[in-house]
């Protein structure tokens, strides 16, 4: 069994993803440390310890990736067939939506603050510098495209021979697959976990098929 398939041509490539999301801040520096003086025995002393310093702020959320474009529409050129012998299946139908870009990568966590200094008679222990900041969410998918539009296709014969038909399969064009969800940024510290996906696109106009001979 013969078939001919009439439909727009495919996107051989998904949409733009999204933008990376912005590195999150450095965090503050901790406090200073302090010392005191005993003078009953001549010693100084840890009086005040440093601080840490503190978290870096998170990554912005990753941008949204680009929505896929409409499916291309079914080609009008009409199909001639002649003399038709045995069985033929002619489909056709716009073709299918682009696949929505994926949301972007959020931004890595900001760089933890750096430690308070230490006294100047080095009697307080050292502090550390602060945690990084989590990475930043990912950013939504595209939607995908909506699939492309389908038209009357013409289908001539000249004649029937030994078990000649012609069957027609009318289709719309397919949405294409949405966007994948961003990833999260990258941080020691955890992330804020991943965005979403896109949203569907919507099939497109029902195309028709007219069998007549000339």
């Amino acid at each position: 069994m013969a078939s001919i398939l009439v439909i727009g041509p495919a996107y051989t490539s998904p949409a733009q993803y999204g933008p990376q999301g912005s590195t999150g801040t450095r965090g503050s520096q901790g406090n200073a440390g302090t010392y005191g003086y005993n003078s009953t025995n001549c010693t100084y002393f840890c009086q005040t310890p440093p601080t840490n310093g503190t978290t870096g702020s998170s990554g912005s959320t990753g941008g949204p990736g680009t929505g896929g474009l409409k499916g291309n529409p079914m080609p009008l050129s009409p199909l001639h067939l002649g003399v038709v012998t045995g069985e033929i299946t002619v489909e056709a139908g716009g073709g299918p939506g682009q696949i929505g870009g994926d949301g972007g990568k959020g931004g890595d966590g900001g760089p933890g603050g750096p430690p308070g200094t230490r006294d100047s008679q080095n009697t307080c222990n050292p502090a550390q510098s602060g945690p990084q900041g989590p990475g930043g969410k990912g950013g939504t998918g595209g939607k995908g495209g909506d699939g492309g539009n389908g038209d009357t296709l013409m289908v001539f014969f000249k004649d029937l021979g030994p078990n000649g038909k012609i069957i027609g399969k009318e289709f719309n064009g397919t949405p294409g697959t949405p966007g994948g969800a961003g990833q999260p940024g990258d941080s020691s510290n955890g992330n804020l976990g991943p965005g979403s996906p896109g949203g569907p696109g919507s099939p497109g106009a029902a195309s028709n098929i007219i069998i007549r001979r000339e």
